[in-house]
């Protein structure tokens, strides 16, 4: 089939596509006023991304920003934020709701679900490109109700991340406290256990945790190492056990009780000394040979000796407390933390007022009745095309050349005056046969 050929069969059928097109025209028309009318409403959420913790957790990647950013996105739309707004409108306890919910058949079900997601179904939330805003927009019946319902979603949604995120920071820090609670007990047990250490096997300790027995090695190589020439001091004892001994003494106080054994042992001995000090001349002599010195220092030296397991072991324990005192610090420090960012606001912030809609977005009348006008106009075509197939007509010395397979010598009769698009499509048809015939010719 030629294209005049399809032009003549189109002016031929042209009643058909006409009454084909009034038909889509006049559907369309009547559908656009028997819809119901949708309206939206659109308001917005800002994401303060300047934020360098958007979920309590640290700074964040641009790949964990993103995640952020969808999760939500689909927050928006999720059953928790639309219970929210069913709680808030009341519908639950609406007898029209109720009678809906009754109508549609769900027994057992729950009305307050089934409304989330009718809320659900007439919701989109997407994210404006090139930008850290949310946009949220619902669909309804009514301008008025449409405004309240997209507002309550949007208070709702803000409302869901408030709660969630002081709910997490309030769970973290209880999980954290009860951490360092357990730690400062591990302490409390590793610090008696070490006091007993040092008590059943007689170890004196001093502030900063100097063992009293290498302190008094310590003061013994001194005065070892110094000089011992004799000098006249009132009031000082001559013999330097007595010093040294009530340095015992003072320290013992500090660490046991006052009726403990070891310390009233060593009071007993100091008063022993001092008695035998207090036979002698009434001015003392700082200082005695450095034989005894020496002899008292080879004593002090085999007792430190004696004990030096004993001594690694306790510091031993004393690095285990403050490494467990360490982590009680920090187990602290990371509760007090979780407080805070329970207390600290959302990284999310409404942006302005909802809006009032006061056009249809649905149905969109120039749209459907253009679009009837275009699909009537095809429907028309083909139909004329299914028509003319199944019965099909010679109009032309074309369609006679079509059926016949030769070709035609000349037209008898004159022609009727056609209108224009006949007249327009037998012009065009002659202007084909002319070159045709031009082709035979040269041929």
């Amino acid at each position: 089939m030629s294209f005049a050929q399809f032009l003549r069969i189109l002016a031929a059928r042209k009643a058909i596509i006409l009454a084909t097109l009034i038909a889509c025209f006049l559907a369309a028309t009547i559908t656009v006023q028997l819809l119901p009318e949708r309206y939206e409403a659109r308001n917005r959420v800002l994401i303060d991304l300047s934020r360098q913790d958007l979920i309590g957790s640290g700074p964040m990647s641009a790949s964990a920003i993103s995640s952020y950013v969808s999760t939500q996105v689909k927050l928006i739309k999720d059953v928790q934020t639309a219970g929210i707004v069913v709680d808030q409108l009341g519908w639950t306890s609406d007898p029209a709701y109720q009678a809906a919910f009754e109508a549609a058949g769900r027994p057992g079900g729950d009305i307050r679900d089934w409304l989330a997601q009718r809320i659900i179904e007439n919701t989109e939330a997407n994210f404006v490109e090139a930008s850290s805003i949310i946009e949220i927009s619902y669909r309804g019946n009514d301008p008025a109700s449409t405004q309240g319902i997209a507002q309550a979603i949007r208070e709702a949604f803000l409302k869901l991340n408030r709660d969630q995120k002081t709910n997490n920071a309030q769970r973290s820090a209880a999980s954290f406290e009860e951490q360092a609670r357990r730690a400062l007990a591990e302490v409390t047990k590793a610090e008696e256990e070490r006091t007993q250490y040092a008590k059943a096997n007689g170890i004196v300790l001093q502030a900063g945790n100097i063992d009293l027995e290498n302190s008094k090695l310590t003061a013994l190589s001194s005065a070892a190492a110094a000089p011992t020439a004799p000098q006249v001091v009132p009031g000082v004892q001559a013999n330097p056990q007595v010093a040294i001994l009530r340095q015992q003494v003072e320290t013992a106080r500090q660490t046991l009780g006052p009726n403990h054994p070891q310390l009233q042992a060593m009071q007993r001995q100091l008063a022993a000394l001092q008695a035998e000090s207090g036979r002698s001349t009434g001015s003392v002599i700082q200082g005695t040979s450095r034989a005894e010195i020496e002899g008292a220092y080879q004593a002090q030296k085999a007792r430190v000796l004696a004990q030096a397991d004993k001594i690694d072991r306790l510091n031993q324990m004393q690095s285990d407390i403050i490494v467990k005192r360490d982590q009680y610090q920090k187990l602290v420090a990371k509760a007090e933390e979780a407080k805070a960012e329970a207390l600290s606001q959302t990284p999310l912030e409404p942006m302005g007022n909802t809006n009032l809609p006061d056009q249809p977005v649905w149905p969109n009348k120039p749209l459907v009745i253009f679009g009837a006008i275009a699909l009537g106009l095809v429907l028309g075509v083909l139909l004329a095309l299914l028509v003319e197939l199944l019965a099909r007509r010679v109009r032309s010395e074309d369609d006679l050349e079509f059926a016949t397979g030769a070709p035609v010598l000349a037209v008898v009769g004159q022609p009727k005056q056609d209108n224009f698009l006949v007249a327009w499509v037998r012009r065009l048809i002659d202007r084909e046969g002319a070159s045709r015939r031009r082709a035979l010719a040269e041929a």
